[in-house]
This record gives structure tokens, C-alpha cells and sequence, in this order.
């Protein structure tokens, strides 16, 4: 429910602006065209230099960045007629923009005309469309489209100064937009012109407005949160966003710990053929799991391996009764053996307020397919990924700070009351876990849940979790579960 609402900008302007050199050089008559970016300034406070490595931005940040490609490009003529020789050439513009409210992209030019530095003669921009073709001598023009080349079939526009001409405007855009663009400059010389270096500015310009952010209802999908959407919202504030990955819905919610955690577990199918990337995940570069997401627990889909990335959908189901233990037992092959702790139901595919979706079972994973082939066998500090979305993370545990298991226990006082974990508004199901035996398989579905955490435990075949089972038993910082075990997962915002 959302109990109020806080605005905040996105922090800093968001200008940008890229600066072209195109010089046209005639002697005797030959030409000569260039183009290349000099310097990119977004304010007065935050410049880069267009060609130097740019840092890793802060994802709450609205920000420009213009990049050319080539920095240089130049082509010769010999015009020896009044009718002129043609030349045409092409550079290349990337444009990212970040955390925008609203974008306009201009290119203009300093004077409509190609000026000569010593003589002083200009060769006049076209007056209207033309096409290449058509060009008229002694004019010239500039072609802008999306895309990385200039067609043949370009239409040439005049030359505008100042902002210039408006070449795309935006709507609101969260996280990263990328455009790019071909540039072309065509121009008809003929030889009536005075030897000379001919020369313009081209400028390509960024004005936009930093993003409003309204808290968790400002975005509408999973791979939209930033910390700064979680800091406004208020506590208690909750929505269903959309995995972009594959379309499931998720309840999440800011809790009493300041953090934003998923309150619905995690239900992602892994495939050998699909990557996840770290433009959707929370991956530095991508990853493929060795194992397709297994459809039932059985003798086939043991791995008795601490390292292994097995994972298992055991079925959309739901548990029926959250806070009363009832265990299934073990040796089961999916959550339709046991249809007194479990109900039939799907994951959502839209935000269609079903409550009961904070109770679905989800997919268990092993913990080296949870960290996304991150964890293997560390044994301290934290799994550098998962297979969480992107600006979202495992929790940590065997501490009690912000972000971890232990810090949530503590700030709903839960103690080992396990009814409180599984009760709004946390919502832990107690989804059982996938052993890795004959006599194990899926096991004490309805009676225990079990989550991992980011964290690596000193032997190098064990990890931190967070368990709880009957109704006065929590363990926020538990170690005595193999890496190889299937657990299920919840992730909380960066």
C-alpha cells in the first residue's frame, strides 16, 4: 500500500554538448573534409574529454555522454569544372543519456556557411532538401539518421545555426538509453574557388531534465531501481514490478531496515542457451549456467557437487497455509506430491494486485547458480553476483547490518518467532529445499524455509543462509547446509 510520496531530481544537470571540426581544404583546387570531436561538457561542474575512458557512473546519476567515431575523417578533391566534383562524408555519433524526465538532441552549426580562413569566401549551405545527386556546386549540406551509416538514398538538409536543427525528442527514460546516429556532409565545389581551408563548427547538443523520482511507483520494472528510488519511498510502500528477463511479476516493498526487498520469491528458469547479462542482471559480464532449469527432483537431476549450478522449478504452486507448519516430507519429485501444503498458481505476468503471489513457491537454485557462478569456492567477503535483476542483490547474512538477513530479523523484533518471517510484511514461504539424494529430493516443503545469502562461509563447502521452520525457530546466520543443497531466493535493492 502506498502511504506517501516524496519527489526528489535525480541529482545534477544533464546537458550535453560535442563539438565537430569539419574543415574543407581546396588547393589547386584539392579538398580536403574533416571531422573530429574535440570536447564533450555536460555543466560546469562535470566535463569529459570525448575519447577518454569515462568512469563507471553512478546509476542514480542523470547524466549525458556524446562519443564520436572516427575522431577524424578527411577526403581530397580535385574539382576542374564550373559544374564541381561531389564528395561525401560520414562520421558517427553515440549519444547515452541516463535518469531523464524528458531529452531533446539538436546539431547545428556556428555559421550556415563553410567560411574560408584567409579569403574569406564562403560556400553557402543548401536552401532547402536536396538530395546528393542534386546538389548544387558551391553548396553544401548536412544528412543526420539512427543508424550507423548513411544511406545512398540520403536527403541533405541546410545548415542551421546556434542549437540548430531538432534531431529526436524523448520521453521519460530510467537507467540507460543509448541512440547513435550517422552523420553526412555532402558538398559540390567547383573550381571557381579560391584556394583555401574552408572550415565550420558543428555542434550536436543534449537538453534534458533530470528524472523525477517518486519512489517505488515511479518505476515499473524490476530493472529500473536505483537506491535513490528506494530512498524516497516511504516505509511500507509496495508495488509489482516486471523481470524484463522474462515477463514474471514480483512484490516488492521498502521494509523497517530502510531496504527495498523482493517480498515474493524469486521464480527465474536459467536455460544453457540464454545468458544473463549485465544489462538485465546482476552480472558483471556474462553467464551461462552449465544446467537448463530441471522440471522435477529425481535421481537425473543429482549433483552432488558444492560448486554446481543445478536449479529446479518445482511447479507454480503456492503455499496454502503460510504460518502453520506443515511438513510433506522428503523423497518427493515436485510440490504436486504434496497437496496439502501446496495450491496451484501461477507467477503474475501482469501488476494485477494478486496478494497471494507473495506466497508462491518459486525455483530453488544451488548456490553457485544463485551467485550466478560468482561463489564457487570463496570463503570470504561476498559472491561479486546473481542471478537477481540488475540493481538488485543477494542478501548477506552472519551479520546484523542493513542488507542482510540478521538486520531484517532485528528490525520486525522477530526473534524465533517464525510465524512473523512468513506474515506480512515479509511473506518468507516455507518453500522446502532440493537435496541431493535418493532419500532427499524435495523436502520439508510446508514445514521450513530456506534462503541464501550472498555470503560464504570460512569451509569452503559452506555458506550462510537464513532458515526457519516450525513456528519458534529463525536463524537469520545459519552455515550447516551444503552449497550443492537447492534454496530458494529472495534479492533486496542495491
Amino acid at each position: 500500500m502506498l502511504k506517501g510520496q516524496r519527489k526528489v531530481n535525480i541529482a545534477g544537470s544533464a546537458s550535453g554538448l560535442g563539438l565537430l571540426l569539419l574543415a574543407f581544404l581546396l588547393v589547386n583546387p584539392l579538398g580536403s573534409l574533416s571531422v573530429s570531436a574535440l570536447e564533450v561538457s555536460r555543466d560546469e561542474t562535470d566535463s569529459v574529454e570525448t575519447g577518454e575512458p569515462v568512469a563507471q557512473a553512478d546509476t542514480n546519476e542523470s547524466r549525458v555522454e556524446i562519443s564520436f567515431t572516427p575522431t577524424e575523417v578527411s577526403g581530397e578533391m580535385t574539382p576542374t569544372t564550373a559544374a564541381g566534383l561531389k564528395k561525401q562524408l560520414e562520421a558517427m555519433v553515440t549519444v547515452t543519456i541516463q535518469n531523464a524526465e524528458d531529452y531533446t538532441i539538436y546539431i547545428g552549426a556556428k555559421t550556415t556557411g563553410l567560411v574560408g580562413v584567409n579569403s574569406g569566401e564562403v560556400i553557402e549551405s543548401i536552401k532547402s532538401a536536396t538530395s546528393y545527386e542534386d546538389l548544387a556546386a558551391n553548396s553544401w549540406g548536412i544528412y543526420y539518421g539512427e543508424g550507423t551509416t548513411v544511406p545512398a538514398n540520403a536527403t541533405y538538409l541546410p545548415v542551421e545555426t546556434g542549437r540548430g536543427m531538432r534531431m529526436e525528442a524523448g520521453g521519460r527514460t530510467t537507467s540507460t538509453l543509448t541512440k547513435t546516429y550517422a552523420l553526412g556532409f555532402a558538398a559540390n565545389i567547383n573550381n571557381q574557388m579560391p584556394a583555401d581551408t574552408y572550415e565550420n563548427q558543428i555542434t550536436l547538443s543534449v537538453v534534458s531534465s533530470p528524472l523525477e523520482v517518486v519512489g517505488l511507483s515511479s518505476i515499473t520494472n524490476m530493472q529500473d531501481m536505483t537506491s535513490a528510488v528506494c530512498e524516497v519511498s516511504e516505509v511500507g510502500e509496495e508495488v509489482q514490478l516486471k523481470d524484463i528477463r522474462d515477463g514474471k511479476y514480483y512484490w516488492v516493498s521498502k521494509l523497517a531496515d530502510g531496504k527495498c526487498w523482493m517480498t515474493q520469491n524469486l521464480d527465474l528458469d536459467l536455460s544453457t542457451s540464454i545468458a544473463l547479462t549485465p544489462e538485465y542482471s546482476d552480472v558483471a559480464t556474462n553467464w551461462v549456467p552449465e544446467y537448463t532449469t530441471a522440471t522435477v527432483a529425481n535421481s537425473s537431476t543429482i549433483l552432488t557437487d558444492n560448486t554446481g549450478q543445478r536449479s529446479w522449478s518445482l511447479g507454480n504452486y503456492m503455499i496454502s497455509n503460510p504460518t502453520i507448519s506443515s511438513d510433506c516430507g522428503s523423497a518427493k519429485n515436485s510440490a504436486a506430491n504434496c497437496p496439502n501444503q501446496f495450491t496451484a498458481h501461477d507467477t503474475p505476468v501482469s501488476a494485477n494486485g494478486d496478494i497471494d503471489a507473495h506466497y508462491i513457491l518459486g525455483n530453488h537454485y544451488q548456490w553457485n547458480a544463485a551467485t550466478a557462478g560468482t561463489g564457487g569456492t570463496i570463503t570470504s567477503g561476498q559472491a561479486s553476483g546473481s542471478i537477481c535483476p540488475r540493481g538488485w542483490r543477494l542478501p548477506e547474512s552472519n551479520s546484523i547490518a542493513v542488507g542482510s538477513f540478521g538486520g531484517l530479523v532485528n528490525a520486525y523484533n522477530i526473534g524465533t518467532d517464525a510465524v512473523k518471517m512468513t506474515s506480512a510484511p515479509l511473506y518468507f514461504v516455507r518453500g522446502g529445499g532440493v537435496g541431493q539424494g535418493a532419500n532427499y529430493l524435495f523436502e520439508n516443503g510446508g514445514s521450513s524455509g530456506y534462503y541464501w545469502s550472498s555470503t560464504p562461509a570460512s569451509t569452503v563447502d559452506l555458506v550462510y543462509y537464513l532458515a526457519f521452520y516450525g513456528s519458534a525457530n529463525v536463524y537469520p546466520s545459519r552455515t550447516n547446509n551444503l552449497r550443492r543443497l537447492g534454496h530458494s531466493v529472495r534479492c533486496l535493492a542495491r
